[in-house]
């Protein structure tokens, strides 16, 4: 099993919508929700547990990412990230620094 994880940058996460986020992302896969606060800062990460993650990501792309509406809300304050049954496995699906050398599944 692996789990794509979408993380809101902590200086924009007590704003981020997250009703308008899980609507888009429920018809795809209900995700589980991390909020954490730890030293005065807001921890949120959506995570996407899956045994396809290729798959899934080309999903959650399309509906957030690539959608010219969505896209100027999420992209400039999240990363993505995928990880693997091990520590070693992990991917940098996406980060808001445009200038991130970023991973795929190919």
């Amino acid at each position: 099993m692996q789990c794509i994880s979408i993380q809101i940058s902590p200086k924009h996460a007590r704003d981020f919508d997250r009703t308008a986020f899980l609507e888009r992302v429920r018809p795809i896969r209900s995700p589980e929700v991390d909020a954490i606060e730890e030293k005065g800062k807001l921890f949120l990460s959506f995570n996407f547990f899956t045994e396809f993650p290729a798959q899934l990501w080309q999903e959650l792309q399309h509906a957030l990412y690539l959608d010219q509406t969505y896209a100027p809300y999420i992209a400039p304050v999240s990363i993505v990230i995928c990880e693997g049954e091990t520590d070693d496995e992990c991917l940098l699906l996406h980060h808001f620094n445009r200038d991130e050398p970023l991973d795929s599944f190919a």
